[in-house]
């Protein structure tokens, strides 16, 4: 399938415009669309070749840069520093309000089909994408991958609320990829978003991968788990096409 991509910017806070990285496939009539969440790094060269790979599958892939309140939006993953740094500087209610503009323009495009639009994250979009399902209207499923501090973390005025402790709004089918040999998201934490998930009675997927560590889609990073990442993708391509396709 042919695709075009192209960089949309959309009016955000404070007169400044965020940027979407949005690619589409050919062919007439209403598809559905699909936000792809950046990692820890911004809307790089690799998220950029996710959102493609999902337009290739018949998806209006729309990444949104949380990034656009920053000098610097995209940081090299060997920075890891740079990136902590730059993702210290967001708030959970701005990023909400943000995935809401980004939900708006994609139901508002002539191409879309407003009633199956989904989300997808990756690492810190993992988290946001959990946020989303518990906070965003609209959304028809959400996909995480391993995503950090959904369970935990810190509490102060960036991060007010647990995002696990909104799992009773969740109201969407839910997939949810992690990494066994992930250091950042123990087991423990992981249990209790399962046991979130249950106690709300959440359609959901659960796929670990225990040979696997953080990141490890991501295949221009040294966590690259190949024989994981080409596991996964399919069976969340089925998860979308099931609820988003159906």
């Amino acid at each position: 399938m042919s695709i075009e991509t192209a960089t949309v910017d959309i009016p955000a806070e404070d007169g400044k415009a965020m940027g979407l990285y949005v690619a589409t496939p050919d062919g007439d009539g209403r598809k559905p669309a699909l936000l792809v969440i950046m990692e820890i790094f911004g809307v790089d060269a690799h998220m950029k070749h996710v959102t493609e790979r999902f337009a290739d599958e018949g998806y209006v892939a729309v990444s949104p840069d949380l990034y656009y309140r920053l000098d610097e939006r995209v940081i090299p993953n060997t920075d890891r520093d740079a990136a902590f740094a730059a993702r210290g500087t967001l708030y959970d209610t701005k990023i909400v309000e943000d995935l809401n503009r980004a939900i708006a323009y994609a139901k508002g495009r002539d191409d879309v089909d407003p009633d199956r639009v989904g989300i997808i994250g990756y690492c810190f979009g993992g988290r946001v994408s959990w946020m989303a399902a518990c906070n965003c209207p609209g959304l028809a499923a959400s996909s995480l991958y391993y995503g950090g501090q959904i369970a935990g973390g810190q509490r102060g005025e960036k991060s007010p609320v647990e995002p696990m402790t909104q799992g009773n709004n969740i109201k969407i089918p839910m997939q949810c990829v992690w990494g066994g040999q992930d250091q950042g998201i123990p087991q423990e934490a992981r249990d209790a978003i399962e046991s979130t998930l249950k106690t709300n009675n959440v359609d959901y997927e659960w796929h670990l991968y225990e040979d696997a560590g953080h990141a490890f889609f991501c295949d221009n990073r040294p966590s690259y788990h190949e024989a994981s990442a080409k596991d996964v993708w399919p069976k969340t391509l089925a998860f979308m096409a099931r609820h988003l396709k159906g």
